[in-house]
């Protein structure tokens, strides 16, 4: 079982991935040869944790994907998760949604399929043409958010749904990578709340939290600057991992990207 930590304050995403990148078990795969160094891969959650992956990224010299798991809000409370869906059509939902019967509920399934739909228009438009990302055999994914939210932070309605569960969107990256068939797979975060590193901790070989602190509410009060990421900085972040021909998709829609509605 974890315990607190000293607290640290990053000044941005940026310096946070590059202290991860540091942290002994990562800044290993430095020294590896190339061969081996194709064995790992950075997949990160967009937004903000795809700026904190490309740091950890630089500095490993490993390549970096991405996996798009959406929240599926509540009926009548529409800032309030009952579950999560990744871009592979995989649904985890969380106690409330099945006490209370909301699964097979019309507005509810309607919910769900447009978070599909956005998840795959994300995809297109992250990744680009990029080859798809169907297969992590063989692959120690290092998956990356820029920090754990928890249950402390949340109003008492959203703890009713949310007190037996693992934060949604991470659990749904976490089961993408394992339906991949990764071999292995380390989450890698700089901040978090104790309950939240333990209850991910259960579900993947390892993880990396920086920084576990008393009073931790918000994963906003680690960082110095924590500013919104924007999606042009997803794209252009991403272009550098991009096949060489494949990048006019991103292209054609860099200048729609704003119509996206965004959680």
């Amino acid at each position: 079982m974890g315990s607190h930590s000293k607290k640290i304050i990053f000044r941005d995403r940026i310096e946070a991935g590059r202290q991860l990148a540091a942290n002994k078990e990562l800044e290993k795969i430095k020294s590896l040869s190339s061969d081996e160094k194709n064995s790992y891969i950075v997949i990160s959650l967009p937004r903000g944790g795809t700026v904190v992956g490309d740091e950890i990224a630089k500095q490993l010299n490993i390549t970096h994907d991405l996996v798009f798991p959406r929240k599926i809000p509540c009926p009548g409370q529409p800032e309030f998760a009952i579950g999560a869906i990744s871009e592979l059509g995989d649904v985890i939902w969380n106690d409330y949604a099945r006490q209370e019967g909301l699964i097979d509920k019309p507005n509810v399934q309607q919910s769900k399929n447009k978070q599909i739909d956005e998840a795959k228009r994300r995809k297109e438009i992250y990744r680009g043409k990029r080859k798809p990302m169907d297969n992590l055999n063989g692959k120690t994914v290092i998956l990356v958010d820029d920090g754990l939210a928890t249950v402390a932070a949340l109003t008492y309605f959203q703890e009713v749904l949310d007190r037996h569960e693992v934060r949604a969107t991470m659990k749904s990256a976490i089961n993408t990578c394992k339906h991949l068939n990764a071999k292995s797979i380390i989450v890698a975060v700089p901040c978090g709340s104790v309950d939240r590193v333990n209850d991910i901790r259960q579900l993947v070989d390892n993880v990396i939290c920086l920084t576990t602190p008393y009073g931790y509410h918000a994963v906003g009060q680690c960082y110095d600057f924590f500013d919104q990421t924007s999606d042009d900085e997803v794209i252009e972040i991403m272009e550098k991992y991009q096949d060489s021909s494949n990048t006019t998709t991103q292209q054609r829609y860099k200048l729609k990207v704003s119509e996206i509605s965004l959680k």
